[in-house]
């Protein structure tokens, strides 16, 4: 007699009706998917506490703001070119004399420009030698850079040795050195 109604009014099947299964599947799922965002949100309030606690344990006690250094004078420390020697200046290495008008600059620290322009003029003779000597003993392929770097490296440690040892703050006194150099005109002698 599974058509008679029941006393309470209602047509019921041997499992239940259908709204019941679904119902009955339903409210437990979504309870333990409260359960699930309650501990989800409740660890991530734990470990937000762990990070802060440790980092306000771990972190600097005191600190301290700190002055910029200001440069007294920034003219100073910027760099100034000074002519060493404007010659004319040969190589004959190849069997055949070149001619080669010269221009020589030496980079300086503005501070350093007053003792730098005695010590040339004290020595200008000299320098014009050590120069000169390291233009007629430059190899043929020296002539062919672009930029001279190797003979403007081999003049850059000459004046270096020369200059660098007066420096008081530990910074070299010679920045660089500038090579002007014309194109060779080739001489009979």
């Amino acid at each position: 007699m599974a058509d008679k109604p029941d006393k309470s009014g209602s047509k019921e099947t041997k499992g239940g009706s259908a709204k019941d299964a679904v119902a009955g599947d339903a409210a437990p799922a979504k309870k333990g998917g409260m359960k699930f965002m309650a501990i989800t949100a409740g660890l991530l309030v734990v470990e937000g506490a762990a990070i802060v606690g440790f980092f306000s344990m771990t972190g600097p006690k005191h600190v301290e703001a700190e002055v910029p250094v200001m440069i007294a004078n920034p003219e100073e420390s910027k760099p100034i070119e000074l002519l060493l020697l404007d010659d004319r200046l040969v190589n004959d290495r190849t069997g055949l004399a070149y001619l080669y008008e010269v221009e020589v600059y030496v980079k300086v620290r503005k501070k350093d420009e007053v003792w730098v322009k005695e010590e040339i003029e004290r020595s200008r003779n000299e320098l014009r030698a050590e120069i000169g000597g390291l233009w007629r003993t430059a190899e043929p392929h020296h002539f062919q850079e672009p930029t001279f770097e190797t003979l403007t490296r081999r003049i850059e440690g000459v004046l270096r040795e020369r200059f660098d040892h007066r420096s008081a703050d530990g910074k070299p006194t010679v920045d660089r050195c500038v090579l002007v150099v014309g194109t060779g005109i080739r001489i009979n002698r």
